[in-house]
């Protein structure tokens, strides 16, 4: 199919159908609009050689075949405002690169050239400008707006910036004369074309950018809600916006805004499961943008609340927090790097702003958060499945709270030493003192280690940063007996070396740091402690405890290992949880997997929860079902008109089950979910695939159960 570009095109975007016209983006896009504005929401200029060799070359191209036009994709321009301005919403990279080979061809041409003026008042500036003091017609956005207006006024003189470097390349690009200055002026004015597609609401104008982002340079999730932010105001209102924009950008990093968003929007607690990377724009359009009274500044200024807390929690060493107890618990957090964690400390740092917990218990939280982790990390139990816990770990501290009357603390404790699934508990003090015996600790990672033996070494006494003077290469991981033992070392062992050498050599009683792993080799133990940087004048005090001997056999090994448990049992203490949840209590609460997992045969469910903890009562596993699938259409009916599309034999299109009774129709739609009788084990099932296909799954569903009577 071929397209005339000389004829008005139609676009489809949603139910809103626009015109584009193919116009020459010099002589008609840039020359007929007097101001062309790039709004504060777009991203900064950021073409590079490569995108500029592709242009030169296609420019050559079109020439050397005498073609009448050069194609150069389109433009997006919002004429809602001052009628004499445009927005640009799409198509600022093209804009801003044509204007610079432009002010590169003037400059060339000299001003005693008889196009100098033509090119600078038609293209460049504008005359009647009486505001700018340039009177540039091309507004970049904020922080480029100075570097261009530089580079239009000083050309060559201009200071070094991305514009300097494209207007050398072009420079450069005449200089070789290939074809000459007023041929390629011709190029730009005569044949480089565009789709130019005029939009006149700022619906159209969002959706479209949304859907049309051709500048080869994908846009970033925080890059789609700052669009989404500031695309809808105007003047002073998008002035303001844009600032405390600008202010969070610079609380959080602006590498680090999605991650920010994604943890601010789990921290909202929409759901019981963390936000997905791809889906941060999505979730916070669906659940922040489209709620009633959204409003804008309003919003930014509670995200700038959060970006505080967001900035004290992640970068705690950059950011002056008063409570040193605080700041020394969240460094110590961080060398964990639990990213998984910040929802959950988004949630707790803002109840201590707010007054609902103490400096005091936020300090126990921290600790007990650490421990817990810390415990996980010395015995090696995986991560999986945190994620979900810490997102769901708020609303489940405070269900406990109600329930058992306790304090928020007390509450915690409660949930990870009680309630959470058997694989998550709080380690106990024997699974602690079990990896000692068992576990590999040489070849877990690295920074792992460091952690650990920092962590241990600070057990007591005032504390010594080992983790980052291991990061930054000053210590290594030593083996106090090495890998390969002389014949010092087997007389030191004894008999029995080999066994002792496979046994002990890699466990952690075994380990340390030190900065001279390469002169300490497989020296003798006493060589070691001795020599100029050994053990002994070590500054490190695991190091000083390992040189009060003299000799390092098994029998110091045990003693070691005695050492190191007590220094874990003190720095990660298990919490002492007062309260006790009733083990012979016939009603139980339990997630769906573990029921699942038990078999749901023999039991009653009498209420559940899901994703916003609202306790709702059930007579039956059928009830249970029903009310959940009320619940997913409720929340989102798209996953179940993909399901009928799919092989989901659950869930189908109403006109292929008219006759079939099994099934019941939902809400008004053409789509009808299987509701046949099954028995509990088949019913749980049935909602494990249907959890799947909205994407859920069993563990965010909490099910009271009891047992049912058979006398």
């Amino acid at each position: 199919m071929s397209i005339n570009l000389n004829q008005p095109a139609k676009y489809y975007f949603g139910v809103t159908i626009l015109k584009g016209n193919a116009e020459l983006i010099v002589s008609q896009v840039i020359a007929n609009n007097r101001t062309i504005n790039i709004p504060v929401y777009q991203r900064r200029y950021s073409w590079r050689r490569e995108q500029l060799e592709r242009l030169v070359a296609d420019l050559k191209t079109a020439y050397a075949n005498q073609r009448e036009r050069y194609f150069f994709g389109s433009l997006i321009l919002n004429t809602t405002g001052d009628t004499s301005t445009v927005d640009v919403i799409d198509g600022q990279q093209r804009l801003t690169t044509v204007s610079l080979f432009l002010i590169a061809i003037r400059d060339f041409l000299g001003s005693s050239d008889v196009d100098y003026q033509r090119v600078n008042e038609m293209f460049l500036i504008d005359r009647f400008d009486r505001d700018s003091i340039a009177k540039n017609r091309l507004h970049p956005v904020p922080g480029d707006e100075e570097q261009y207006v530089d580079l239009l006024v000083n050309g060559i003189s201009a200071a070094d910036t991305i514009f300097k470097s494209t207007y050398a390349y072009f420079w450069n690009v005449l200089q070789q004369g290939d074809l000459t200055v007023r041929e390629w002026l011709s190029l730009l004015e005569q044949r480089l074309q565009v789709m130019n597609i005029v939009v006149d609401q700022y619906d159209d104008a969002q959706l479209i950018f949304e859907s049309l982002n051709s500048t080869g340079m994908n846009l970033t999730e925080s890059d789609k809600i700052r669009n989404f932010l500031l695309m809808g105001l105007k003047g002073d209102q998008q002035a303001a916006a844009f600032q405390l924009w600008q202010q969070n950008e610079r609380l959080v990093g602006s590498e680090e805004l999605s991650r920010f968003y994604r943890q601010y929007l789990t921290s909202l607690a929409r759901s019981s499961k963390p936000v997905k990377e791809n889906e941060i724009y999505s979730d916070y359009r669906r659940f922040v943008g489209l709620t009633k009274d959204f409003d804008q500044i309003a919003q930014l200024k509670k995200e700038q609340a959060a970006a505080k807390l967001f900035a004290e929690i992640t970068a705690p060493a950059n950011v002056d927090i008063k409570d040193q107890r605080v700041k020394s618990l969240l460094i110590r957090l961080g060398h964990l790097n639990n990213d998984i964690l910040v929802p959950y400390l988004l949630q707790v740092f803002a109840k201590t702003r707010d007054g609902v917990l103490s400096a005091d218990q936020l300090v126990e939280v921290l600790r007990v958060l650490l421990a817990y982790l810390a415990r996980r990390l010395f015995i090696g139990v995986p991560t999986t499945g945190l994620n979900l816990l810490f997102a769901a770990l708020d609303r489940q501290v405070e269900h406990y709270v109600d329930q058992a009357k306790v304090d928020y603390v007390e509450g915690l404790k409660l949930v990870l030493t009680q309630v959470v699934k058997e694989n998550k508990r709080f380690p106990t003090d024997q699974s602690l003192k079990d990896a000692l015996v068992e576990k590999d600790y040489y070849h877990m990672s690295s920074m792992s280690l460091w952690f650990i033996l920092d962590e241990l070494n600070n057990a007591s006494g005032e504390e010594q940063d080992l983790f980052d003077a291991a990061q930054s290469g000053k210590y290594s991981i030593e083996h106090i007996m090495p890998r390969v033992v002389n014949s010092s070392w087997q007389k030191a062992l004894g008999t029995d070396w080999r066994l002792v050498h496979n046994v002990w050599l890699n466990r952690l009683a075994n380990l340390t740091l030190t900065g001279f792993n390469g002169q300490m080799s497989n020296r003798p133990y006493i060589e070691k402690r001795d020599m100029a940087d050994g053990y002994r004048k070590s500054g490190i005090k695991l190091n000083q405890w390992v040189a009060q001997f003299d000799k390092w056999d098994e029998a110091t090994l045990q003693e070691r290992q005695a050492d190191l448990l007590t220094r874990a049992l003190t720095v990660w203490p298990r919490p002492n949880v007062s309260t006790q949840l009733a083990t012979d209590d016939p009603n139980s609460w339990d997630t769906l997997d573990m029921i699942l997992e038990a078999n749901p045969t023999g039991t009653k469910p009498v209420a559940f929860s899901f994703v916003d903890d609202q306790v709702v009562q059930i007579k039956s596993w059928t009830d249970l079902y029903n009310q959940l699938i009320d619940l997913l259409w409720d929340a989102d009916p798209s996953n179940f008109f993909a399901m009928a599309n799919s092989d989901e034999s659950l869930v189908k299109h109403v006109n292929e089950v008219e006759a079939d009774q099994r099934y019941r129709q939902l809400g008004d739609s053409d789509v009808a979910v299987y509701a046949g009788g099954d028995s509990a084990l088949g019913r749980v099932q049935h909602i494990k695939r249907l959890l799947a296909g909205s994407d859920h799954d069993l563990s965010e569903v909490n099910v009271k159960t009891r047992q049912v009577s058979h006398s």
